[in-house]
């Protein structure tokens, strides 16, 4: 037997195998997250304006429904609208157990979504967390594609001007006196105590 052979040292390092973003193996890294979640989000919401345009709920051509299709759509629609909740939630699930592997954490973590205040603290931590740089025992680092960063990119500017923009609107609008500061608005709620 060749020393070469037995040795870590010596050996190659095994290649990553082909990776599913669907499945829950697998790892996604910060970037790969965002991009993965904003890409979900655009194809649900275009699923879900089809499915209303299809169904009857949203019409393009008037403002008003027949009661009658209503109510015989009425019970396909909520079931088709069930499914689609499901279909996202699965996707959901699969976007933060595969971020939660690329912190070596278990998928299970993601329950804390369901305790309030802690919920918020927890996505800032998956969206700011920086991942293991090597293997960890979910698997290898996944490279995120081009797409995926420029697509990451792109939401993370946008959210941070659109912070900029509101706070921009709401502090021209208390200037102006089209909305109260909250000193006014206090005072003139304790007047009343």
């Amino acid at each position: 037997m060749n020393p070469q052979e037995s040795s870590p040292f010596f050996s190659r390092n095994p290649q990553p195998a082909p990776d599913n973003p669907l499945s829950f193996n697998g790892r996604f890294g910060r970037l790969s997250f965002i991009a993965w979640y904003v890409f979900f989000n655009i194809v649900m919401f275009f699923i879900g304006i089809g499915l209303s345009l299809f169904t009857g709920v949203f019409n393009l051509t008037s403002l008003r429904l027949d009661s009658q299709l209503f109510q015989a759509l009425a019970n396909t629609t909520g079931l088709s609208y069930s499914l689609l909740f499901l279909v996202y939630l699965y996707f959901f699930i699969v976007l933060v157990s595969r971020r939660l592997h690329d912190l070596n954490k278990s998928g299970w973590w993601m329950l804390l979504l369901f305790i309030p205040v802690l919920n918020i603290l927890f996505l800032f931590y998956l969206l700011l967390a920086a991942g293991n740089t090597g293997p960890n025992q979910y698997g290898w680092p996944r490279a995120s594609a081009i797409w995926e960063k420029i697509l990451a990119w792109l939401m993370i500017i946008l959210t941070i001007l659109s912070i900029l923009a509101t706070g921009s609107l709401v502090s021209f609008m208390m200037g102006s006196g089209q909305i109260e500061t909250p000193q006014e608005a206090i005072q003139k709620s304790t007047e009343y105590f």
